[in-house]
């Protein structure tokens, strides 16, 4: 029953009667995201809120410059008998009072936390309506992202902010229960002035004149919605309308809102808008809302459902930024439709409308193109994510200092690209649209995800999911060994893979690669179904219709792991550099047009060299390049080099590091060279360091002659050329064995110890390094063997994962 019924609005001077309706990344978000820090409000991370709102109505007043005046009316039901208070959220606004039909109700203020007290007791099928009169000069974020803007031309709310937690901000301008699991619908009564029209999400349903250049525009939200998403804007706006129609056949509205002398601009930079639309669609689903929406404000990007805050700036009238226009569109479908439940889990939210501003380009441009796009965007993130994150972080457990980072938006989308990998295209979109209509309106988490998609396609993703979503890093694949036997009209070709990791990652398991054999004269054949790959080592089998003289895993680019690539087919002469594998190749002659393949694999290289002075192989990349070259070939090559740490561009600080008594210096760097895995390192013999400035400031290039197939990788040497070998420690190679249990340490010297660390830094196991040492007895878990020879220090030789 509805225990109260009265409403004294902020407009009543104006003696208009209202009749209320029934109810039942640029300045983009993403350029503000590495502002980190931030201060907590508890409450708004309450799993569950004692009352839950129904609906709100927000009457406001826009008419008094910088200070605004709101009155917002609550329908709310208790989720517990006997309720008598009701907390909301309301940040640094005056509240004047708190009304109901029965009179006034009493009230605290703390902070941001505005606690109610009704004057009776509520029970569960009882209805509250109260009104929160209030008025101040809100509030916008620290960060520079976040809160309600009152700086001419424009006023605005953008519904997120990037320092203060909890993120959701819609307490910024009304009080409401300020997390991402409560939803209600909304009302909006917005009084301007000096010929300014309002825009909030929904329909309108009045324009009220007021008299003068006194107007009030009324909206209607009738879908459940968080509060982050509610919003208003005014200037002296005009829109550009069109209408489109949904796979359901239902029309919907299109507004373009803008100021006069953008319009224009505006519609250019949006002539894709309605692609991605029917894209959306197609891909995931109806569009569910009244309409699309989006409005010019000098900040943004803001996916507020139905009317998107979007920056002027970047509505230019070309069309560099559509992208982002895409990533909005997106979030009515992934943010908005479902929204996470925690802002740990923004990569729901923010990598799937990445994500979904790349199939935009697939959709409007090409395949070639989105490759292209996911490719450049993976070669970021391997590298630099945990820089400018400040950290090894997964998606589904980010800091909330990070919550808007790196890892969150373009990680994210690297990963839902993989999950498309995993699940190959019919499956993924028909178990998202699954998802996204099973869960339209509500909150969601990774379980929920994880286990609707596996249900719907039947696919086990607990692997995909523990891999690449619930820990932080990286792993990379690497064809370590391979053998070819005729069988009969084809060929058996073993081969043998090993996993490295890149970032504080465990194992994968169960990883859907595909394997690609190369002949010497140029054929190319895909084994038809991928092979599953895992742990520090896996041999798989394929049947291919020749003898392969080179090997490949993930070819087609389908599941990230910590390899960039570059592919191109090398004719005439010239210098191309190859962005996502960094090197240059200069071709002084090419008799025949070849195809070339470059990966960067972004974990250690392995550690046997056979160079005659002590030298540290890198433990930060190393490159291999697949192409049968024809008779005549000159290629020469080029490495950018940099080991400064904490920059984007770093990439090799781990072994530029100065190491005891020894300071780093470029000059003593090396290029590496083996024809595959199964020769040990040797020095380069036509290379030449150009330290550029500064031989201490670890960055510079690697010039070399002869580039030919195989693997490359760079080395610093760390005594003389004449000095003996004193560094048998960087010769090793570390083998776990999990069938027979045992660990070996190849190449580690006579009278080297080995030792086992747990998880927890604590030696379990210590034992001279002559041959397999059985670790059966070893509970299970992560381990680290770390080797000594004679008087050295331990180092780490390798990792693995025990019983598992």
């Amino acid at each position: 029953m509805l225990r109260t019924l009265m409403f004294v609005g902020l407009l009543a001077q104006s003696a208009i009667q209202y009749v209320a309706a029934q109810h039942g990344c640029q300045t983009t978000k993403h350029r503000h995201s590495s502002m980190p820090g931030g201060t907590r409000s508890d409450e708004g991370e309450l799993a569950t809120w004692p009352w839950d709102l129904l609906h709100q109505r927000i009457d406001l007043d826009l008419t008094q410059g910088n200070v605004i005046g709101g009155a917002c009316t609550i329908t709310a039901v208790p989720r517990t008998a006997n309720a008598t208070e009701l907390p909301l959220h309301l940040l640094e606004l005056t509240v004047d009072s708190v009304t109901t039909g029965h009179g006034p109700l009493s009230f605290t203020h703390d902070d941001e936390l505005l606690t109610i007290t009704t004057d009776v007791p509520f029970d569960t099928d009882d209805t509250l309506l109260l009104t929160v009169h209030y008025h101040g000069d809100p509030v916008t974020d620290p960060s520079g992202f976040g809160g309600f803007y009152t700086t001419s031309p424009y006023t605005y709310n953008l519904g997120v902010a990037f320092q203060r937690v909890p993120h959701s901000f819609g307490r910024a301008w009304f009080p409401c229960v300020d997390n991402f699991t409560e939803r209600n619908s909304y009302e909006f009564l917005v009084k301007t002035n000096g010929g300014r029209t309002a825009w909030c999400n929904g329909e309108l349903m009045a324009t009220i004149p007021l008299g003068g250049d006194t107007t009030v525009f009324h909206w209607l939200h009738s879908e459940t919605i968080p509060a982050y998403l509610a919003s208003v804007a005014a200037s002296n706006y005009v829109a550009a309308r069109d209408t489109f129609t949904s796979i359901t056949d239902t029309r919907v509205p299109v507004a373009l809102v803008a100021r006069p002398q953008d319009t224009t601009a505006m519609k250019n930079s949006f002539l894709n808008l309605h692609q991605a639309f029917d894209g959306f669609e197609r891909r995931f689903g109806p569009y569910r809302w009244d309409k699309v929406g989006y409005v010019l404000t000098t900040q943004g990007a803001m996916e507020h459902s139905t009317s998107i805050h979007y920056p002027a700036s970047i509505a230019d009238g070309t069309l560099a930024y559509e992208t982002i226009m895409a990533h909005e569109l997106a979030h009515q479908w992934f943010g908005d439709l479902v929204t996470c439940e925690r802002a740990e889990e923004m990569y729901i939210n923010e990598g799937g409308a990445e994500y979904l501003s790349f199939l935009f380009l697939e959709d409007v441009y090409g395949r070639e193109r989105y490759l292209r796009t996911v490719r450049e965007n993976h070669r970021a993130m391997v590298q630099r994510a945990h820089i400018l994150d400040e950290g090894w972080w997964a998606l589904a457990d980010m800091p909330q200092a990070w919550t808007y980072g790196e890892h969150t938006y373009n990680k994210g989308a690297d990963i839902w690209h993989t999950l498309r990998g995993y699940l190959g295209d019919t499956l993924f979109f028909q178990g998202l649209t699954s998802f996204l209509d099973a869960y339209a309106y509500q909150p969601v988490n990774t379980t929920l995800l994880r286990d609707h998609l596996a249900q719907v396609t039947g696919i086990a993703l607990t692997d995909f999911f523990d891999d690449h979503v619930l820990q932080p890093g990286w792993a990379a694949f690497e064809v370590d060994s391979f053998t070819v036997q005729p069988t009969g009209n084809e060929f058996t070709i073993t081969t043998h893979v090993q996993q490295k990791q890149r970032g504080p990652s465990q194992p994968y398991n169960n990883v859907p690669l595909y394997l690609t054999c190369h002949s010497a004269n140029g054929e190319v054949w895909t084994a038809p179904e991928p092979v599953l790959v895992g742990g520090p080592f896996t041999t798989v089998t394929v049947q291919a219709p020749f003898a392969a003289i080179s090997v490949a895993l993930n070819v087609d680019e389908r599941i990230a792991q910590a390899v960039t690539v570059d592919s191109d087919t090398l004719t005439g002469t010239g210098n191309t550099f190859y962005p996502n594998a960094d090197l240059r190749i200069t071709v002084n002659s090419m008799p025949t047009p070849t195809p070339i393949r470059i990966e960067e694999y972004w974990v250690a290289a392995d550690t046997e060299a056979d160079v005659p002075y002590a030298c540290v192989v890198s433990p930060d990349r190393w490159w291999r390049i697949h192409a049968a070259l024809p008779e005549g070939t000159a290629l020469n090559g080029r490495i950018l080099y940099d080991g400064r740490p904490g920059l984007a561009t770093s990439a090799d600080v781990e072994l530029m590091q100065d190491g005891g008594t020894l300071s780093f210096r470029e000059d003593s760097l090396v290029l590496l060279y083996r024809p595959d895995a199964s020769w040990p390192w040797t020095e380069h013999p036509d290379h030449t360091v150009n330290v550029v400035s500064n031989p201490t400031d670890r960055q510079g290039r690697i010039d070399f002659n002869g580039l030919e197939a195989g693997d490359y990788t760079l080395g610093w040497k760390q005594s003389a050329t004449d000095t003996p070998r004193i560094a048998e420690l960087n010769t090793f190679q570390f083998r776990y064995n999990a069938a027979l249990a045992t660990v070996e340490v190849i190449g580690a010297g006579s009278g080297s110890m080995l030792r086992l660390l747990d998880a927890n830094g604590r030696i379990v196991l210590s034992k001279y390094a002559t041959g397999p040492v059985d670790v059966s007895g070893c509970a299970a878990g992560a381990y680290r063997v770390q080797l000594r020879s004679g008087n050295t220090d331990w180092r780490l030789a390798g990792s693995f994962v025990h019983g598992r």
